[in-house]
C-alpha cells in the first residue's frame, strides 16, 4: 500500500468527526479528487508518464495555515487538504482558538497527527522555512502576512468577501432558508449572506422583505447569539438603522424591520441595488433584482463569493454568470460549502504541490 492510500484509508476513518465542516465523502471521492487535480492518485507516489517526459508531484511542505475564529470550516478543510497531499501541516490558530478543531486534531491517528502542528502563537521558525502559506482572514491580516514571510514564498490568500442570496422564488419556505443562512456564524465569513436580491420588482422586493422580518424574529428563538456584541458591534447597528430610518423618513423607498428592545435581527429594504457591506450580527438589506447586473451592484460585486439561490436550477444560475461569482448554491446551504469546492475559485489541490520532471 502506498503512502497515499494510507492516508486515504486514514482521512476516511475520519469521516464521521469531519461531516460538519467536510460535508460528507466517501473514499473514492477523495481519489477521485487527486485524479482530477494531479492528473492520478499515484502522482504523489510514482514517476508518472506525461507525454514525452515523466512527472511526479511533491507536497509544498511544511505547509502554513492561518485560520481566522469567525468560522471552523476554514481550518477544517483547508488542513484536510494539506494532510491529503502528505504535507507537514503547521497551524496558526486565532488567539482564542478554535475549540471544534482542537479536539478534532487531538484525537487524530498517529499517522495523520504527526502531520499536524497547532499553535495560537506564531512561532518565528513557521515563517522562515513554510513552503507554502495559506491565509485567511481580513485585509490587515493578508497584509501582515505578505511583509512577514519571506520573499518568494507562495501564498494562497483568502482575503475579505462577502456573499448574497437571490430569490427567483420569494415564498415564506425561501425566507426561512435565507434567515439560516444570515445567522449561521453571525454573518462573520465569507460565506456570509449579506445582502437578498428579490426577482419581480420593487414591491415584491419589499413583500419579501416583511416575510424576512418574520423569519428572522422566528430563527433568533432557535438561534441566539453565543455571545453579547461590543459596544462597537452594537453602535454599528444602531447607526445603520437610524440611516434606514432618516432616509424612509426623507421619502426615499426604504423600509425598516428591527427587533424590538434590541440588535437581534435587522432588515432594510431598499431599492437601491448597491451591493454594501453591512454591520453584521443579523443585519441584511433586501434589494430588487436589477436587470443591468454586476454594474448596477457596483464595485463590491468584484468581492463575492457566494450566491445561495431559490429555487436552485441551472437556468437561474446561468441568470447570474455575469457577477462571475466564484460559487453559487442552493439557498440554506451558502455556509456549508463542500470539500472540493473552488475557494475563491482556486483548485483546492493543485496549488499545494510542485512538479517534478524525469526523461
Amino acid at each position: 500500500m502506498t503512502p497515499t492510500q494510507r492516508r486515504l484509508d486514514a482521512l476516511f476513518a475520519q469521516r464521521d468527526a469531519l461531516a460538519p465542516w467536510t460535508g460528507k465523502f466517501h473514499r473514492d471521492d477523495l481519489s477521485a479528487l487527486l485524479a482530477q487535480q494531479l492528473g492520478s492518485p499515484a502522482a504523489l507516489d510514482d514517476w508518472l508518464a506525461r507525454g514525452d517526459t515523466r512527472g511526479r508531484a511533491f507536497p509544498r511542505t511544511p505547509l502554513l495555515h492561518v485560520v481566522s475564529g469567525n468560522t471552523p470550516h476554514a481550518a477544517f478543510q483547508s488542513v484536510f487538504r494539506g494532510l491529503l497531499v502528505g504535507a507537514h501541516n503547521r497551524v496558526k490558530l486565532p488567539s482564542d482558538g478554535l475549540p471544534e478543531f482542537e479536539a478534532w486534531v487531538a484525537q487524530l491517528p498517529d499517522e495523520l497527527a504527526r502531520l499536524v502542528e497547532i499553535r495560537r502563537e506564531l512561532p518565528d521558525a513557521w515563517l522562515a522555512d513554510s513552503a507554502a502559506a495559506v491565509i485567511f482572514g481580513n485585509a490587515a491580516t493578508v497584509e501582515t502576512f505578505r511583509r512577514l514571510l519571506p520573499p518568494g514564498t507562495p501564498r494562497i490568500e483568502h482575503g475579505p468577501k462577502l456573499s448574497l442570496a437571490v430569490m427567483f422564488e420569494p415564498d415564506e419556505m425561501a425566507a426561512r432558508l435565507v434567515a439560516a443562512d444570515i445567522l449561521a456564524h453571525e454573518q462573520r465569513g465569507c460565506l456570509s449572506v449579506q445582502a437578498v436580491y428579490v426577482d419581480g420588482g420593487e414591491a415584491t422586493a419589499r413583500t419579501f422583505g416583511q416575510k424576512l422580518a418574520d423569519a428572522l424574529r422566528h430563527a433568533r428563538l432557535h438561534t441566539p447569539r453565543p455571545e453579547p456584541l461590543t459596544l462597537s458591534d452594537a453602535g454599528a447597528i444602531a447607526n445603520a438603522r437610524e440611516l434606514a430610518r432618516f432616509r424612509e423618513a426623507n421619502g426615499d423607498a426604504v423600509k425598516l424591520w428591527e427587533s424590538a428592545g434590541d440588535t437581534a435581527w435587522t432588515v432594510v429594504f431598499d431599492s437601491h441595488p448597491t451591493l454594501s457591506p453591512g454591520p453584521l450580527n443579523g443585519f441584511v438589506t433586501v434589494h430588487p433584482l436589477p436587470a443591468d447586473l454586476p454594474a448596477a451592484l457596483g464595485p463590491e460585486a468584484a468581492f463575492l463569493s457566494t450566491a445561495a439561490i431559490h429555487p436552485f436550477d441551472d437556468a437561474f444560475a446561468d441568470r447570474l454568470e455575469s457577477l462571475a461569482i466564484p460559487r453559487v448554491c442552493p439557498l440554506g446551504h451558502a455556509q456549508q460549502p463542500p470539500l472540493f469546492w473552488h475557494h475563491d475559485g482556486r483548485p483546492p489541490l493543485a496549488d499545494l504541490v510542485t512538479w517534478r520532471d524525469r526523461a
